[in-house]
């Protein structure tokens, strides 16, 4: 299928933060052409740099177009030397080269002796001079004194300023993202179509797509953002790809002590609200970085403490005191007996003045109400209000280890940590009975969260340079209700939930016009997630006359696992709504429902549907990606840069780790099939893509020394968006009891009808057949919904192209203006299997051609 094309239009005028890149993940590229004072090239001259904070230097000669390259070539502010004999020594001091960028610097030699030197004072034109590529660099200076708009000092809400982007937002809960990552769309992509970078590595969750690890914005270096048309060398995206560079120490000892603090005294009331809730923000650290050895080892660390007390208002609608001793006449409508009438809830007798006797009343209800605090607020609507404060200590730190063996041998370690731990509270007034507040997210999470890698640089001589980057990622969520470990449901009189640790805690109770659960917890929680996701990359650069090869090898990992239930919960749920305690009638009868039927049948105890989640098998995601790239960088003419690569992108179809770990609904024989059982394959059967190859091109043309234009072409494959796969049942089971009728109880296994008294029959999990199809007509599935995970499916790409005129203006400011234009192909989407689709004859007839016949199950 295709998406709408994106177009974005993009005018940036004094931007200090743009410069040229070179397609490298940690690494720049410093290049020029040497010239006579006639203007004629100098081959053989020697170019010498030195990085000025640590010493460390290199040297390569001009060819015979007198150009020189320094590729792979670590961030840092480098002194240019060039000399040849007959000429004076020409030496261009602080030259920025920062990560994935290419810096220019073309010199004019003067007539002398090398003895002579010649400072040269001219600034180097921030342009981008040498590749097609869009998108920017947030570099030290703009990350310090920039403005960050979103909690936690997060450096993803600078990507605002990135032309292209949308306004960063925060996706997911409080316990599933509690680093804070933000996400964008960028290009009119979505934002499962990024690529997340810490230092080179994979940073990327697949479990909800965020970024794994979150680095304080005082340790960062550098935030590379590239966004259409990436080099051959990046790719897995379709928006943006995004690189973060941790600072290094050097010679100098450096370091810095830090505190931002805001509280609630400064801000102001709710206008809903009574009282205003306290909320506290305490963010401090420091960091320290300097030379172990000397101009060949060095070190950087730092840590990160943060207070966060969030304080969240709360209005809920709860029962009156009179409806919870059964007088229901303050409600607007009648409430019918359902032991009168038939089980179609016809010739149904009201009870008198809507009240329900005392001994009517469930005593499993009353024990229910007792956790339920009493209104504050007047009326029969929104009445109860009271603050709560959300709790988030996070620690974090990063060392960072850079070492020099030799000039040609260079290698950086690093280890990042971050522990975000998170008490989200129900009010003062629910105790540990749970309740509305956040839907039920109430309880406290866990995120223990670890990043190292390895990278290592050898100059096996000034034209041939090779890299190797090794990394690792891991995060261990787990978040659990607050009640976690006790048998709270034993404790009210449900019995058969509190079965395991897992299933602990008070189920959930929902009553249809109230804020719910009105006791209870999300059917999220709990949960235990967790990834380990491993990178390798090789990379080779090697210079051949006026070309710059670069080729290389990038494979990743990844071991994704998640157990959680999210449809009834594993403490299960009961339903109460309306029609239990309505009347079925024609009209002109009165058979209106609301809330205080719905509340009747709570206190009755007829629940309209009744379930629980059985968390038998633990999904876990196997798969191990390949990509592979090669890239030529062509310096046609002193002022015309030509870039053509290709990359190979491999994605093959996921695996489960254990037999019956995947389970996809087969539309076709309306039937569930288990990965690895019986003669079913582990992945599926799913077709596995080897032609995902995805050229690119690009020119860049130097008008002027001050004036650039730059014009690419290129596609780009997005992976897999969808983070659920196919975690159908048996793989997610429940045990769900419906009712047939709207009028009617929900029924048990059995026959019976269903009640918190009854509570829960012993789990009956799903019989596997040895074949591992299990026909989605078997009774405990119906009413069921499922994934369908397309057999057939391919790789989306994106078609991008950009053109882009740059101008260099005095005291470092550029002027850009630039097209970009994005093509979704074949872009994944979900779809309703079920809905209609197409009209079966002209448009006189409404009928729709539906994927089953009517009646199938």
């Amino acid at each position: 299928m295709r998406c709408l094309q994106s177009v974005a239009v993009t005018w940036v005028a004094l931007v200090l933060l743009c410069a040229a890149a070179y397609g490298q993940a940690v690494n720049g590229t410093l290049l020029g052409t040497v010239t006579d004072s006639t203007g004629s090239v100098v081959p053989n001259a020697k170019v010498t740099i030195a990085e000025t904070r640590t010493g460390i230097s290199r040297s390569t000669a001009t060819n015979d177009s007198g150009n020189y390259v320094f590729a792979n070539l670590p961030p840092g502010t480098y002194n240019v030397s060039i000399e040849q004999p007959g000429f004076r020594t020409a030496v261009r001091s602080n030259v920025d080269v920062l990560v994935n960028t290419t810096v220019r610097v073309d010199e004019q030699l003067q007539p002398g002796v090398v003895s002579e030197t010649v400072n040269v004072t001219a600034e180097v034109a921030i342009l981008q001079t040498d590749r097609s590529d869009t998108g920017r660099q947030i570099e030290t200076k703009a990350l310090a004194d920039l403005p960050i708009p979103y909690n936690n000092r997060n450096f993803q809400g600078l990507l605002n300023l990135v032309p292209g982007t949308t306004r960063a937002f925060r996706p997911h809960s409080e316990f599933f993202n509690p680093q804070d990552s933000l996400a964008t769309q960028v290009n009119g992509m979505s934002r499962l179509a990024n690529n997340l970078q810490l230092e080179g590595v994979d940073n990327n969750h697949r479990t909800g797509l965020l970024q794994v690890l979150i680095p304080p914005i005082e340790a960062i270096q550098t935030v590379d953002i590239t966004t259409s048309n990436y080099e051959a060398e990046l790719g897995r995206a379709g928006g943006a790809v995004t690189n973060v560079m941790l600072k290094s120490g050097t010679n100098e000892l450096h370091g810095a002590a830090y505190e931002f603090n805001r509280v609630s005294a400064l801000a102001a009331r709710s206008f809903f609200l009574q009282r205003k809730p306290v909320t506290t923000y305490n963010y401090f650290g420091g960091n320290i970085g300097g030379a172990i050895k000397k101009n060949r080892t060095f070190f950087f660390g730092d840590y990160l403490r943060i207070f966060d007390r969030r304080g969240d208002g709360n209005r809920f609608t709860i029962p009156t005191p009179a409806f919870r001793s059964g007088d229901l006449s303050g409600g607007p409508t009648n409430i019918y007996d359902p032991r009168t009438g038939d089980d179609q809830g016809r010739n149904r007798t009201a009870f008198p003045g809507n009240v329900i006797p005392a001994s009517r009343i469930s005593p499993i209800a009353t024990r229910v109400l007792g956790l339920i605090p009493q209104p504050n607020l007047p009326g029969l609507g929104t009445n109860f209000d009271q603050n709560t404060v959300r709790k988030k200590d996070t620690d974090s730190f990063d060392v960072k280890i850079d070492h020099h063996q030799t000039n040609q041998d260079r290698i950086s370690v690093r280890y990042s940590f971050m522990r975000p731990v998170t008490t989200d509270p129900a009010p003062v007034a629910y105790g540990a009975a749970g309740g509305p507040h956040g839907g039920g997210f109430i309880g406290t999470g866990t995120d223990r969260t670890q990043s190292a890698a390895v990278n290592y640089d050898h100059i096996f001589s000034p034209t041939l340079v090779a890299e190797v980057r090794i990394g690792v990622s891991r995060y261990r969520n787990d978040a659990q209700n607050m009640d976690y470990g006790a048998n709270a449901s034993d404790a009210i009189g449900i019995k058969g939930v509190n079965v395991s640790p897992f299933t602990s805690g008070l189920t959930g109770i929902q009553i249809s016009g109230y804020s719910n659960p009105i006791v209870g917890y999300s059917a999220s929680l709990p949960w235990v997630r967790s990834e380990t996701n491993f990178n390798w990359v090789n990379t080779w650069t090697k210079t051949l006359s006026n070309h710059t090869v670069k080729w290389g090898v990038d494979i990743r990992r990844i071991r994704d696992e998640l157990l959680q239930n999210q449809t009834f919960s594993p403490r299960g749920r009961f339903d109460f709504n309306p029609g239990t305690t309505g009347l079925n009638c024609a009209s002109p009868c009165d058979n209106r429902t609301g809330f205080a039927n719905g509340f009747a049948s709570f206190l009755l105890d007829i629940p309209s549907q009744v379930g629980r989640d059985l968390p038998l098998f633990f999904p876990a995601y196997r798969a191990t990606e390949f990509f592979s790239f090669v890239q030529d960088k062509w310096q046609v003419t002193k002022k015309l840069t030509l870039d053509v690569g290709l990359r190979w992108e491999f994605y093959p179809p996921g695996t489960p780790r254990f037999p019956g770990g995947f389970s996809n609904y087969d539309p076709n024989t309306n039937s569930l099939v288990l990965a690895g059982i019986g003669k079913n394959p582990s992945n599926l059967g799913m077709q596995t893509n080897y032609k995902d190859f995805a050229p690119r091109a690009g020119v860049a043309y130097r008008v002027t020394e001050k004036t650039v234009v730059r014009a690419g072409f290129g596609l780009s494959y997005e992976p897999f968006p969808d983070n659920t796969y196919a975690y159908n049942f048996p793989v997610r089971q429940n045990n769900a009891f419906n009712q047939l009728n709207g009028f009617s109880p929900a029924l048990l296994g059995d026959g019976s009808p269903a009640s918190m008294a009854a509570g829960f029959p012993p789990p009956a999990p799903a019989v596997i057949p040895p074949d591992g199809i299990i026909s989605a007509n078997t009774p405990t599935l119906r009413n069921q919904s499922y994934d369908v995970i397309n057999l057939k499916f391919r790789e989306g790409y994106v078609e991008a192209w950009n053109f882009a005129v740059q101008r260099a203006l005095p005291r470092n400011f550029t002027f850009e203006a630039a097209y970009v234009g994005n093509h979704g192909v074949e872009i994944p989407t979900r779809y309703n299997l079920n809905a209609g689709t197409s009209p079966l004859r002209p448009p006189t007839s409404a009928t729709m051609a539906w994927r089953f016949p009517p009646g199938t199950t």
